[in-house]
């Protein structure tokens, strides 16, 4: 991907750069396997981001003042247009229900919703709702992996790990933009 993941003690470290994001700064890993981390910088300090980056990835992380223009270009496409398919993600270290779980979110059309039920359907397995929605919660890449798409099935917006009024400006965001 950028061809700068680098090696401290012969151990790999993602990188970590601040971007804009859709609804504030954004704390963005990546590494030459794709983006393998992102929190909400104005919920987490990047001490704490990559103190929980390491935590599950195993991986120590570097800060960078800026992201190569590839990467960058194709997460602003990504908060332009909610299409995330030019993103390569790094999801080594999740289980393959969590994988599985995580790439049916990126199916969602941008502007749309899914139930956590048809989600549960989706990746094969019908009767694991709640599981579908601990690995929703369990997201290491919010905003870039779209759970925040993912609603109960009375249409109301479920949980959200970093609070439903981000969910809620989210989706408003994403509304607006496919109504556009």
């Amino acid at each position: 991907m950028s061809g700068t993941e680098e090696e401290v003690g012969g151990q790999p470290v993602d990188e970590i750069a601040k971007i804009a994001g859709p609804i504030g700064g954004l704390w963005v890993a990546y590494n030459d396997h794709g983006i393998s981390g992102a929190a909400f910088a104005n919920l987490t300090t990047f001490a704490r981001f990559r103190e929980e980056h390491h935590d599950r990835t195993g991986r120590g992380a570097a800060r960078t003042e800026r992201m190569p223009d590839d990467l960058f270009d194709a997460i602003e496409h990504s908060f332009n247009t909610g299409d995330r398919s030019s993103l390569t993600f790094d999801l080594r270290g999740g289980t393959p229900f969590q994988v599985a779980v995580w790439q049916a979110c990126l199916a969602i059309p941008p502007g749309t919703t899914m139930t956590y039920a048809d989600l549960a359907k989706a990746v094969h397995r019908p009767n694991a709702v709640r599981a579908v929605g601990a690995a929703l919660g369990a997201n290491p890449i919010p905003v870039l992996i779209p759970c925040h798409r993912v609603l109960r099935t009375d249409g109301s917006l479920g949980g959200y790990a970093f609070g439903l009024p981000i969910k809620e400006r989210l989706l408003e965001r994403e509304a607006v933009r496919a109504a556009a």
